[in-house]
């Protein structure tokens, strides 16, 4: 009797997490095919109104700011996400304290270091576009934990509607600009004037406020320990994702770098986001039963498949009509950049193993075995890139293809294997099997007494 009503409720809790994983997938779905469709609009004014030069600087500029942003990207949103009930308050009242000083920080950092980054690559721009962009960094921290505490609710909707809503309105200002003729402005100011929707929409989607005195930093240790691995990972990943700009920006030239920044906009742009979209849901997903390693596993191949199911047919979707919607769309002009496009968003479609892995190891208290993953993995790729730009830029893509294709499946095995092997599944066996008789023993006594 007591056996069969357990894997009832097991039943019933297991298909609540996978609606509300579907749920939670179809609003991020949502918000992501208006962004597109905002985007697709914005992308064929740009490549009208812009040439391959302007792309290039606003492309080295939006490098240079990601590169900055990052260390914003520390790991306190994710530590609140992921601590207990207990902690819940400490940890966000030392959140919101630690958020106010990386923010000042960055603000002063990306001002001073506009100067010599716009003498080494020789454009002057570059300094007031960036000193703008700082900015943001001093709204942000009036709204990140509140937007870590409805992640940790898992209500994707919300955030679905908050960050879909600014991007949209962002790549619509953006088009505006284009039209009005203020070149690569039109781009990066957008990025400023959206940054009050994202702060004032989770302080109004999550009413939270801090307590105690400013300068009470309780736990600090805790967050902070976290944050490092997690800040460390973030660095490398974003510099994966920007730093081949850079290269391409300083050996071919802006002309280069804005044919490369189209093509991967233009390809791989929609297959980021719709990663991101997809580890957004996934990782409070995996962190509500982070403790039993069967109910676990379940959930990650489930996810897993319904990942699959998503992401492949519309990747390789996308790349396979490249010839035909970039010249139609976008303009004869940009035929050149249609290999480089194709070849980038294949390079999509095994990024998901290694993301869907990246979550699987944070959730588990295993965040150690992704910083070491991503060291190794962005060294390979920065040499291999360096190598390719000096052939073409139709090399570099293909390199990162085949990086990308060989590394990430072996990655996930390797976190499967270190998660799930016999000995965190016996763990978990014992486990199960002391709370059973517990419970087992509490209903004897209960009859006889």
């Amino acid at each position: 009797m007591f056996i069969r009503l357990k894997n009832s409720i097991k039943a019933l809790t297991s298909g609540r997490a996978e609606n509300l994983f579907l749920h939670n997938l179809g609003w991020l779905g949502a918000s992501e095919l208006f962004v597109r469709i905002t985007r697709l609009i914005t992308a064929v004014v740009l490549a009208r109104v812009m040439d391959p030069l302007l792309f290039g600087l606003a492309a080295l500029v939006l490098t240079v700011n990601e590169l900055i942003r990052v260390f914003n990207r520390n790991g306190i949103g994710a530590k609140i996400v992921q601590c207990s009930d207990h902690d819940l308050k400490a940890i966000t009242n030392t959140a919101y304290r630690l958020n106010f000083i990386f923010c000042i920080s960055l603000f002063f950092i990306q001002c001073a270091a506009a100067y010599p980054l716009a003498q080494f690559y020789a454009t002057p721009e570059l300094v007031p576009m960036l000193q703008v962009l700082s900015l943001t960094y001093l709204l942000m921290p009036f709204g990140m934990v509140q937007a870590s505490l409805v992640q940790r609710d898992q209500r994707l909707k919300t955030v679905a509607l908050i960050d879909g809503g600014q991007v949209g309105i962002d790549n619509v200002i953006t088009t505006l600009l284009a039209l009005s003729g203020l070149g690569a402005w039109a781009i990066v100011l957008p990025k400023f004037l959206t940054s009050p929707i994202w702060v004032f929409g989770y302080r109004y989607a999550y009413r939270w406020k801090p307590s105690g005195p400013f300068f009470s930093f309780k736990l600090w240790r805790d967050v902070l320990q976290f944050g490092r691995y997690y800040l460390s990972i973030e660095l490398l990943k974003t510099a994966r994702l920007n730093l081949d700009n850079m290269i391409i920006g300083r050996v071919l030239g802006m002309e280069a770098l804005g044919l490369y920044y189209f093509a991967r906009n233009a390809g791989l742009g929609f297959s980021l986001t719709l990663i991101n979209a997809i580890n957004s849901a996934l990782y409070p997903n995996l962190c509500a039963v982070k403790d039993n390693a069967i109910e676990l596993k379940a959930r990650f191949v489930g996810n897993l498949k319904k990942i699959a199911l998503i992401a492949v047919p519309l990747i390789s979707l996308q790349a396979g009509l490249a010839f035909i919607y970039v010249p139609i769309v976008f303009g004869d002009q940009w035929l050149n950049a249609v290999p480089i496009l194709t070849l980038l968003c294949l390079s999509a479609l095994p990024r998901p193993l290694a993301e869907s892995a990246s979550a699987l190891t944070l959730a588990t208290d295993r965040i150690d075995l992704d910083f070491k993953w991503n060291m190794v993995f962005t060294v390979i790729f920065i040499v291999s890139v360096s190598i390719a730009v000096n052939i073409s830029l139709t090399a570099v893509a293909s390199t990162i293809l085949i990086i990308y294709a060989v590394s990430h499946p072996l990655y996930l095995a390797y976190v499967w294997r270190k998660v799930f092997g016999d000995d965190a599944l016996l763990v978990s066996h014992e486990a199960q099997s002391k709370i059973t008789n517990s419970t087992l023993g509490n209903t004897e006594y209960a009859k006889t007494h």
